[in-house]
């Protein structure tokens, strides 16, 4: 994203956004405070969770200066008393932040909302193992330069710190960016939303909802009757039934959960927090391991989730493939019928002016072949029109639309009963728009060719076509107005169907509105109808700038 458009974003997200990084971070730090077992060191270090999260939300601006501000200033909090070193000690978890965003944003371009198993593999290496050692070192070494630790327990404090943080930031960053991410984008409270829309978790069954109240459950009492350090293992199994059982959402949920209720609350209840992983035993079987089982379990749940989009992908690929294998059945059927009925009228006439060869009467005969063939031509071009639509790519232009609908009207003038049609484009007060000038010239030609086939057949009666547009909202609302025939209200919902007929008197194809509402559909327009039978109709195509 260049700069301009980066900046452009920003200021679209609320005032706010600015002022819940302060708040979040303090609160973070704070609650950090509480399983704090060494000199600057926690068993949990939440802000820097907190900031991966944001800064895929809302980017570095709105970030990066409020948690290096809070975290100097808190630095005095964690046992640091000179405020001379307060700046050098909170500056390791500002960079490892950016480090984290620079690389799994900028530089492999991440996807934050974990869309897929590698997306989310990438996240785990690159916006929280690398950030994550590289921060801690930084930490560590100031800490020992200026006598607030000592170098003989680097290895076994960074090994305790980075576990920790990681579990942290691990348990509470997947689920937030994953779960929530949909519902920013929803709010337009992200500032680089995905380019797809998201799609929001679906709350399941009743049955669903038992069943995951009695998992997490029987979570609580196993913690409350199994000893961790023995069967931690056990908590793994439960985490990996619910991936297989309810995906990578619900799985990356669980795994919060286990964190919580075997890592943080134990730790917030021991007379020092610190007594967590004060074995090296329960240190590298435990907790090592049981971290690597959770990393297991979000990536297979991420593996299952991914197999049953595709599944359902395939699903959809092949009922559409069904229904277009059924369509194109039809459609050969019924052109082919509608190609034969012309050429067998003109080889009708051709036999028989060949028998009749009186002057008036081949005149009477070339009248009625050329009518067959405007027929037979006027049914080729719907062809065409339908192929051109299904094959050709969407093509963004400016596009004139008085000039637009002028040329279907010269397109049009030498259509029967064109002579006795009153055309009004005055009220055309958006007239340029940004789209597929083909498409778009499909749907109004489809529109007004109708309103021009079905006027009344009454002494006196003048038939008026308006053709109008107005904005509303980001969209362009194009109506094509008749005062003719109308349609009767039993046969509106299939006026859109392929080869629908709306009277034993129509001439046209019946492929018409069925053309025009495909090619709206590839544009991302809306067509729309509302007629009274006897009076008129009006159709309204709801465009969308591209």
């Amino acid at each position: 994203m260049n700069k301009s458009k980066e900046h452009t974003e920003s200021q679209k997200l609320p005032w706010w956004t600015w002022v819940v990084p302060f708040v979040l971070f303090h609160a973070a730090s704070h609650i950090s405070l509480l399983f704090k077992y060494d000199q600057g060191i926690s068993t949990f270090y939440l802000p820097t969770a907190i900031a991966i999260v944001l800064v895929n939300w809302w980017g570095l601006a709105r970030v990066i200066p409020t948690m290096y501000i809070v975290a100097t200033l808190n630095t005095y909090f964690w046992g640091v008393a000179d405020w001379r070193l307060w700046p050098i000690f909170s500056v390791s978890e500002v960079i490892g932040v950016i480090i984290s965003y620079h690389l799994f944003r900028k530089i492999i371009k991440g996807k934050y909302w974990l869309p897929n198993t590698r997306q989310l593999i990438l996240f785990i290496v690159f916006a929280l193992l690398i950030p994550i050692t590289l921060e801690l070192i930084l930490l560590q070494f100031p800490l020992i330069q200026f006598g607030e630790q000592s170098m003989d327990t680097f290895g076994i404090l960074f090994l305790r710190n980075w576990l920790g943080e990681f579990m942290a930031n691990f348990g509470i960053s997947i689920p937030l960016l994953y779960s929530v991410t949909p519902l920013m984008q929803h709010k337009g409270w992200l500032l680089s939303p995905p380019d797809q829309l998201l799609v929001r978790p679906v709350p399941g069954s009743i049955m669903q909802k038992v069943e995951k109240g009695i998992i997490y459950s029987s979570l609580i009492i196993l913690t409350l009757l199994i000893p961790f350090e023995k069967y931690w293992f056990a908590y793994g199994i439960i985490s990996l039934y619910v991936a297989i059982r309810f995906g990578f959402g619900e799985a990356a949920f669980c795994n919060l959960f286990v964190f919580t209720i075997t890592y943080v609350i134990p730790a917030f209840t021991k007379s020092s927090p610190g007594q967590l992983f004060s074995s090296q035993d329960m240190l590298y079987s435990n907790f090592l391991g049981n971290l690597l089982l959770s990393i297991f379990v979000a990536i297979t749940a991420r593996v299952i989730s991914d197999l049953q989009l595709v599944e359902k992908q395939l699903h959809n690929q092949n009922e559409e493939l069904e229904n277009t294998n059924k369509e194109l059945d039809r459609f050969v059927y019924s052109a082919s019928h509608d190609l034969s009925a012309p050429l067998k009228s003109i080889l009708g006439l051709v036999t028989i002016s060949k028998m009749d060869v009186s002057p008036q009467s081949s005149n009477l005969y070339l009248n009625e072949i050329e009518k067959s063939v405007l027929k037979l031509d006027s049914f080729i071009a719907e062809i065409l029109d339908y192929s051109r639509n299904k094959r050709q790519e969407v093509l963004a232009e400016q596009v004139k639309l008085r000039e637009l609908c002028q040329e279907i009207l010269d397109n049009l003038k030498y259509t029967e009963d064109f002579a006795n049609v009153k055309i009004d484009l005055l009220d055309l007060d958006v007239n340029t728009i940004q789209q597929d000038k083909v498409r778009l010239k499909i749907i109004l030609s489809n529109l007004i060719s109708n309103a021009i086939k079905f006027q009344k057949r009454i002494p006196g009666h003048t038939q008026t076509i308006k053709i109008s547009s107005q904005r509303e909202s980001k969209n362009t609302m194009i109506h094509v107005e008749d005062n003719g025939e109308g349609i009767r209200p039993e046969l509106s919902p299939k006026i859109f169907e392929m080869f629908f007929r709306a009277s034993d008197r129509s001439k046209g194809s019946g492929l018409g509105l069925y053309i025009a509402k495909e090619s709206a559909q590839k544009i991302g327009a809306k067509i729309s109808m509302k007629s009274e039978y006897g009076k008129g109709s009006k159709f309204t195509v709801e465009v969308p700038e591209l």
